[in-house]
């Protein structure tokens, strides 16, 4: 079934949103993906949850190829919800291409206008790689609570590690210049490759590899240089090991440090793939859940535009744990910096600050103007970029 509208249509379109804060406190576009899978190199048409710029340009992502395009605003399936408005602006910023629904919320201040196609704040979606800033704000978190530092290496987390690999620090995890590939290492066993290759070309969850995986294919990975390269394994390598150090699971971790303080009562980490909302790949083609398995750090969550608008506000007033993950770090792209997950993009009067998502069927963007304050969530259920909505807060 579809991300299913949760039948709250009729909510005022805008309020003055308290962000619940209960005090103690993935952009993938689908693309030609070369993999090596044993002895056999095969181009992939793979949704990933990794992240691009608006212009679809970054280091190590694949080149677009986008959803069936019309020619003036974007196909959408659905009815409008909430703030007409605001759904007509979100319509009108969008690229042409086809998008079956959309939950949108505009912040300005506490003030948060809610939106949408066929979806209203209250419906769920995947968030693809809006899950970084999830995990970027448990290792910040981490850090003020002394259970790790920014130097923290591979090695001291597990010190079976050797080589280039155990000198790999968590903040180069969080920073996107770690060194590791963009994905772990292909399964060596021939069944698994077979069975992996094929989700490749399937609607299914690409991301086989467990927790236990995940750490082992550390010992046969590959390090490059540690220049900016985006990585979802490298992000995934950052989860497990914030849960290595706890002694917490990733959802747990995510529960009980980012959305129980906050409220945000429908994000989550989902567990299994059975009873959740399916996205769309292209029209009449559904994509199957994606839950990511031990990647899930990368991009699992599950979340609503006003979960998501409630955690925007709160990352941008320092009220969210871990909320120094949005500070810029280190140079990334072309005008751009990255914090802890967090792309800030530096424009000629102020800066927005943002990241992105697609999975197999949903695309996502959240980010804020670090001048005005203003900011903007987007969630679709259609694995089409809805990147350009950050002209709505430039």
């Amino acid at each position: 079934m579809t991300a299913t509208h949760q039948s709250h249509s009729s909510h005022s379109s805008t309020r003055n949103c308290p962000r619940r804060v209960h005090r103690r406190g993935l952009l993938g576009k689908r693309g030609a993906s070369s993999l090596t899978v044993g002895a056999v190199t095969v181009a992939a048409a793979v949704a990933l949850p990794v992240a691009l710029p608006s212009d679809a340009a970054s280091s190590g992502t694949a080149t677009a190829q986008e959803a069936p395009q019309s020619s003036a605003q974007p196909d959408f399936r659905g009815e409008v919800t909430g703030g007409a408005a605001l759904v007509q602006e979100t319509k009108d910023a969008l690229e042409p291409g086809y998008r079956h629904n959309m939950a949108v919320a505009k912040i300005d201040g506490d003030n948060v206008t809610f939106g949408g196609v066929g979806a209203d704040e209250n419906t769920e979606f995947e968030i693809g790689s809006i899950t970084k800033t999830f995990t970027a704000g448990l290792f910040a978190d981490s850090i003020e609570r002394r259970e790790v530092a920014p130097s923290t290496t591979l090695g001291e987390v597990w010190p079976d590690l050797d080589g280039k690999v155990a000198d790999i620090t968590l903040e180069s995890l969080a920073t996107q210049r770690s060194g590791l590939p963009r994905l772990p290492p292909a399964p060596e066993d021939p069944v698994d490759q077979a069975s992996y290759v094929a989700s490749l070309y399937s609607p299914q969850d690409p991301y086989p590899w467990s927790d236990e995986e995940i750490v082992e294919s550390l010992h046969s990975t590959p390090v490059g240089e540690q220049e900016p390269e985006y990585s979802n394994y490298g992000f995934a390598v950052l989860g497990q090991a914030l849960s290595t150090v706890t002694g917490q699971s990733y959802a747990d971790l995510v529960r009980d440090r980012i959305t129980e303080p906050l409220g945000l009562d429908d994000t989550y980490v989902p567990e299994s793939a059975e009873g959740l909302s399916h996205g769309w790949i292209a029209p009449g083609i559904p994509s199957d859940p994606w839950t990511l398995q031990g990647s899930a750090s990368a991009g699992a969550i599950r979340s609503t535009a006003e979960d998501i608008s409630t955690w925007i506000r709160a990352v941008r007033d320092g009220e969210a744990p871990g909320s120094d993950a949005k500070t810029p770090r280190e140079p990334y792209d072309e005008g751009e910096s990255i914090g802890w997950a967090w792309i800030t993009e530096h424009g000629q009067d102020s800066d927005v600050t943002w990241h992105n998502g697609v999975t197999g069927g949903f695309a996502s963007f959240a980010g804020f103007n670090t001048g005005s304050g203003e900011g903007v969530v987007v969630l679709s259920d259609t694995a089409t970029t809805v990147d350009s909505a950050t002209s709505l807060i430039s």
